[in-house]
């Protein structure tokens, strides 16, 4: 008997992560490979194709009905499954139809959203009674990306740009910055290499906590300057929403206990107490899987609610 499976992709500036999904929330299998993104829009097209392409064989192999495809992007996307900009990962990422394309090039209805978003809905749906709580997911990188999540479902605004945490606006030396511009994995590089007077390719979140661990001083001040930061920025978020849960994803996410109990002590600093009793503060558990799994739950919700938008 042919049962009903999703293809859930998650594109990324350096790679294609893709799987098949059931409705038991089951990843059957998955795959990746380079997207290519420094090359063109075209091409990153033509590799998520080749991606849906070969996860169709797939689900042909293991005997599985495919009945939609959903895709986290980079960048902003709208409701009506356009990326509109904000993806400066992918050259000439903007103001491209992408839902519409896949759709009419592999026949199979195609849903598309931001891919923090995607990533928090998979984070999300592994938590217990995630139906009726709060949370706030934000995943450290080259900036910080973030989803909402209200009563169990995805906020993401009016025309489904909201959720863009790192983007919080802030004044830094008198310029106008984001928090992502100091509280990134990107801003801890820069930190580093200012303080300590280098710069190398190869310095980035593990070799600056690999220092940590040796008890570089350098290392140990920016870390914790950093994760202050970031303390700081969802004290903020904890204020305004009052999440049950924060979930905390991206490489360096997964440092180790010091580094998320850092975060939690600059957070209950500097939020209301009120508001912080009860947050419960802790690290993704998905990893890589976290986009593409998100996406293809996404897909599910999409074709069960009837959603063609």
């Amino acid at each position: 008997m042919i049962k009903n499976a999703v293809i859930g992709v998650d594109l990324g500036g350096t790679a294609i992560k893709y799987g098949l999904i059931n409705e038991d929330k089951e990843i059957l299998w998955s795959a990746s490979k380079p997207s290519k993104a420094s090359v063109s829009a075209s091409e990153v097209v033509d590799n998520i194709l080749d991606s849906i392409q070969e996860a169709v064989k797939k689900s042909k192999e293991l005997e599985l009905g495919v009945v939609s495809i959903g895709l986290g992007t980079p960048g902003l996307v709208e409701k009506s499954n356009i990326v509109v900009g904000g993806a400066n990962n992918i050259k000439g990422w903007s103001n491209i139809p992408l839902g519409k394309i896949l759709s009419i090039r592999t026949g199979i209805k195609t849903f598309i959203a931001n891919d923090a978003d995607m990533m928090g809905l998979g984070e999300f749906t592994l938590a217990p009674n995630y139906q009726h709580d709060s949370m706030l997911f934000i995943t450290l990188g080259t900036g910080i990306g973030g989803a909402i999540f209200i009563n169990g479902e995805l906020f993401n605004g009016h025309y489904g740009l909201g959720g863009e945490l790192g983007l919080l606006p802030i004044v830094v030396d008198g310029q106008r910055s984001y928090w992502e511009d100091i509280a990134s994995t990107s801003a801890m590089v820069r930190e580093y290499e200012k303080v300590a007077l280098k710069a190398s390719d190869n310095i980035n979140g593990e070799y600056i906590v690999d220092k940590y661990f040796k008890k570089d001083p350098i290392a140990i001040e920016i870390i914790d300057r950093i994760t202050q930061y970031i303390g700081v920025g969802l004290a903020g978020y904890v204020n305004i929403f009052n999440p049950k849960r924060i979930i905390i994803g991206g490489g360096v996410s997964q440092a180790g206990s010091f580094f998320i109990d850092k975060i939690k002590r600059y957070t209950k600093e500097n939020a209301l107490k009120e508001s912080y009793n009860g947050v419960d503060i802790q690290v993704a558990k998905l990893g890589n899987k976290a986009g593409f799994f998100g996406a293809g739950l996404f897909a599910f919700k999409k074709i069960q609610t009837k959603d063609e938008k």
